[in-house]
C-alpha cells in the first residue's frame, strides 16, 4: 500500500514521505535537519530508514537540510534532475548522487518525472507506483497543460501546488517584480491555478487531493481550501463523500493518506 504524508509544506520548506511496507522515501529535505529527525521520529522512523531522497529541485526550500543529512548519514542514495547533479553533490557529503532523465525503481517504487515549470536549473514532479497503485506531487511550476493532466490522471492521491491568492500577491507587500516572478509562467500555481487543473481531473482516478506549497504571506489555509471545494461543488462534487481535500502545513504534520 501507498501512503503519502506531508512532513513540511510551505515557502520556508517542503519535504513529503512517500512510503510502501518495504520502501520509504523522502521527496525534497527543505526544513531543518532537526525538525525533519522529530517528524520522523513522530513516524517511527530514523534517517537510515529512508531507501532514498528524490529532489524536486535546487532551491534552498527544497534541499537546505541535504548537508547535515548528508554528514550524518552519508550511504543515503540521493536522485536528483540531471542538470542539477554538479549543484546538489557539491551542497552534500553523499557519494551517491544519481541524476534522472526518466523513470528510476526506488525498492519497490517506480518513480515516472514531470518537468515542471520553474525559475531554476531544473524542477520536477513525481509520480510513485506500487502493486497498480499511484500517487503523485506536483509543486513548483508556474503553469500548467494538458500533459499535467494526464500525469496526474492515473493516480488515486495527488499533491498539488496551491501557492498563493492572486489578490492577495497583488495587494500585498512584496516588491513589484518578486509578484511578477511568483506569477509568471515560471513561478508558482494559484489556488486558481490548482482549482483548475482539478477540475479536469475529475472522473479520474483522483479522490483525494493535498494542497500544498502554500505561501505564508500570499496566502491562506482556508483560501486555499475554499477555492478547491467550490469548484468541486459547481461540480456537484461533495467534499468528504466523493473528494478529499487536505491543506499540507508548514509547522505541523499532516495526515498520512493511503
Amino acid at each position: 500500500m501507498l501512503k503519502l504524508t506531508p512532513l513540511f509544506s510551505g515557502s520556508r520548506g517542503n519535504c513529503t514521505l512517500i512510503q510502501t511496507n518495504n520502501t520509504n522515501i523522502l521527496l525534497d529535505v527543505g526544513y531543518s535537519y532537526k525538525k525533519l529527525l522529530v517528524a520522523l521520529e513522530g513516524k517511527n522512523l530514523t534517517p537510515k530508514d529512508i531507501s532514498a531522497i528524490v529532489i524536486t529541485h535546487e532551491h534552498d526550500d527544497h534541499i537546505c537540510a541535504l548537508p547535515m543529512w548528508t554528514k550524518f548519514v552519508p550511504n543515503t542514495k540521493i536522485y536528483v534532475p540531471q542538470p542539477i547533479v554538479n549543484c546538489i553533490a557539491n551542497r552534500s557529503y553523499s557519494p551517491y548522487v544519481e541524476g534522472i532523465g526518466g523513470s528510476f525503481v526506488v525498492g519497490d517504487v517506480t518513480v515516472d518525472v514531470y518537468q515542471c515549470s520553474h525559475d531554476s536549473q531544473a524542477c520536477c514532479g513525481y509520480r510513485f507506483s506500487n502493486e497498480g497503485q499511484s500517487i503523485a506531487s506536483i509543486t513548483d511550476t508556474g503553469c500548467f497543460d494538458e500533459q499535467t493532466v494526464q500525469f496526474l490522471a492515473p493516480c488515486k492521491v495527488v499533491q498539488l501546488e496551491c501557492n498563493h491568492d492572486v489578490t492577495m500577491l497583488q495587494s500585498g507587500r512584496y516588491p513589484y517584480l518578486l509578484k511578477r516572478r511568483i506569477a509568471s509562467p515560471f513561478g508558482h500555481l494559484s489556488n486558481d491555478q490548482c482549482a483548475s487543473i482539478l477540475q479536469q481531473l475529475i472522473g479520474t482516478n483522483v479522490k483525494k487531493v493535498v494542497l500544498a506549497h502554500l505561501s505564508e504571506n500570499n496566502n491562506t489555509a482556508e483560501l486555499a481550501f475554499d477555492t478547491v471545494n467550490k469548484m468541486y461543488q459547481k461540480n456537484n462534487i461533495v467534499e468528504g463523500r466523493d473528494i478529499q481535500i487536505y491543506v499540507a502545513s508548514q509547522h505541523t504534520v499532516g495526515e498520512t493518506i493511503d
